[in-house]
């Protein structure tokens, strides 16, 4: 039999291999379970290869020859599962994601990759058209990056094409929004809107005479959200069920969800996900709430909350990332706080004295040495601050001054290869070729206790976590460009790419004990891949195919899902 046949017919007696559909009357599961005929990489630093995995109620029991693991299971009733030739690795993280929001993307309008603003406008007039009157029509991912003019959009266009229905179009970061003439009334942003009170952390775009362009940056998209129907809980959390199921049939076994309601949190750790979920309450507000309800998971897929979520400033595409210094292509303007700088210690001094991992939001400079100078006066006041391995989100713009600062207090890099590649195009024109030095620098920033953790910021780029680590390898576009990468000093080795999305992602989650290896006691997570990621060309690494997806034990993902045998 060849390497494919012998693959495809492995995976039809994986146990519970996937489906979203569960089955009642599944079979009684086995009590070991043998990977065998496989390239299996152990997991960093040396990525060493066996050739098969002993599984046990959800965890690894061995790893070794299969001369080795047979003798193990001596004594075991064993299924034998023959992988045919093809290539495991430890199940795949995305360290920093929004289950919720990419469900609702699986539902609103698709605007990524919009050529013009009458393209947006086109997609959203082919939705309305199938929406009741009156009803509103959302969506996400434009970037006006990508038009032939840069600048942001005016309302006018879109507010003439769409009479009947309010709009509102978040753009591709999420930290602004694009609404129409009847969402800026329901709202009661019509008229002149000249001296009203100055938003903290946000702003409504404004004309010569003093009337809203329907740009939103940040804080301001709220005056229009709050008159947005919410959906209710049921609905979220179906949203969230077909994310993961998404989710894992692209080689993910754990995702960071970046700040979810307390009532949401709570249905994260009552049920179980095709993946495990690593929740992040969001704490700007309410942090409260945040503190309850949590568990440490202990079941083999079980969900866990373990820290809030918080935001100090907005994003470099909407120039709402707060700098020490103007941009270069706005003088006069350097971004804004979310919060002040005091509130954001309160904030995070709050999640200490709760036992909760801070992971703070921060894009510029500025932002970036507000969050550094927040960690470490609550590390004077608390010296045990420190274990909670405090996180920084994106770290994308970050002072010379301030590199060494991570390792110093402790501070995780939490970053996302594919935004260096989405924002090259035009980051220099933001920032000026000086700040380039502190941009997207994933070499400067990590050390001994501060191991890089790789995402996406998913819906905001790919979930794909091949596309993040072909980013992250290259620092190139899917066409190869720049030839040789853009900053090319701050490329990583497959090596240690693999390891940000595996073992440095686990560990940001205090779960590098047992997730992001394989290795005896860990947790059974695993991708089966058509490829080497360690060996495979970049091109070839971009298109990788995931074959199946184990998380726990359990084949929660795999190639022939109608043949399998339902959970």
């Amino acid at each position: 039999m060849n390497h494919a046949l012998s693959l495809l017919s492995a995976l039809v007696l994986i146990p519970a291999c996937s489906g979203p559909e569960r089955s009642s009357s599944a079979a009684p599961r086995p009590k070991a379970t043998l990977y065998e005929h496989a390239t299996i990489r152990v997991g960093a630093p040396d990525w060493r290869t066996v050739d098969a995995l002993l599984v046990q109620d959800g965890r690894v029991v061995a790893v070794g020859t299969h001369a080795e693991l047979v003798e193990a299971a001596r004594g075991l009733e064993v299924e034998h599962v023959d992988l045919g030739g093809r290539f495991v690795v430890p199940g795949l993280h995305d360290a920093h994601g929004h289950l919720q929001g990419y469900g609702d993307t699986l539902e609103i309008v698709d605007l990524r990759g919009a050529a013009s603003l009458d393209e947006v406008i086109a997609r959203v007039v082919a939705r309305a058209a199938n929406v009741p009157d009156g009803e509103w029509v959302r969506g996400r991912g434009w970037d006006q990056n990508l038009w032939e003019s840069k600048a942001f959009p005016n309302h006018a266009a879109l507010s003439a094409a769409t009479p009947r229905h309010p709009v509102l179009l978040e753009r591709v970061d999420g930290h602004a929004a694009l609404v129409n003439a009847r969402a800026l009334g329901l709202a009661g942003l019509d008229g002149d809107l000249r001296g009203r009170d100055r938003l903290q952390g946000g702003e409504v775009l404004l004309d010569a005479d003093g009337r809203a362009t329907g740009v939103l940056i940040d804080t301001a998209t709220g005056l229009v959200e709050r008159v947005i129907p919410p959906p209710t809980l049921d609905e979220q959390w179906a949203r969230v069920e077909r994310a993961a199921n998404a989710l894992v049939a692209q080689g993910l076994t754990s995702v960071h969800d970046m700040g979810v309601t307390p009532e949401l949190a709570a249905r994260f750790v009552d049920r179980p996900l095709a993946l495990r979920a690593f929740v992040y309450v969001w704490g700007n507000e309410g942090l409260e709430a945040a503190i309850r309800p949590r568990r440490h998971a202990t079941a083999a897929r079980a969900n866990e909350l373990v820290g809030a979520k918080l935001m100090i400033d907005g994003a470099l595409g909407s120039r709402g990332a707060a700098l020490l210094e103007d941009y270069s292509d706005a003088p006069g303007q350097r971004g804004h706080l979310l919060v002040p700088e005091a509130r954001l210690r309160e904030l995070v001094l709050r999640c200490a004295e709760a036992g909760l991992q801070p992971a703070v939001h921060a894009i510029g400079d500025h932002g970036n040495r507000a969050v550094l100078d927040a960690f470490a006066e609550v590390a004077a006041r608390r010296p045990e601050f420190a274990r909670l391995r405090p996180r920084v989100e994106h770290a994308q713009i970050v002072s010379a001054a301030d590199w060494s600062r991570f390792e110093a207090l402790g501070a995780i890099p939490s970053m996302q290869p594919t935004h260096a590649t989405s924002d090259m195009p035009w980051a220099e024109a933001r920032i000026g070729a000086a700040r380039l030095a502190g941009a997207y620098a994933w070499r400067r920033l990590p050390g001994a206790r501060t191991p890089l953790a790789f995402g996406s910021d998913f819906p905001v780029e790919s979930p794909n976590p091949f596309e993040g680590l072909y980013a992250a390898i290259t620092r190139t576009d899917a066409r190869g460009e720049p030839v040789g990468g853009w900053l090319a000093d701050q490329k990583l080795s497959p090596g240690e790419a693999l390891d940000a999305f595996t073992r440095g992602a686990a560990y940001a989650v205090h779960r590098e004990h047992e997730l992001g290896q394989l290795a005896p006691g860990f947790l059974a997570d695993f991708v089966v891949l058509d490829v080497d990621p360690l060996t495979a060309t970049p091109e070839t690494l971009r298109a990788t195919r995931v074959l199946a997806t184990i998380v726990g034990g359990e084949c929660v993902f795999g190639a022939l899902e109608s043949r399998c045998v339902d959970r």
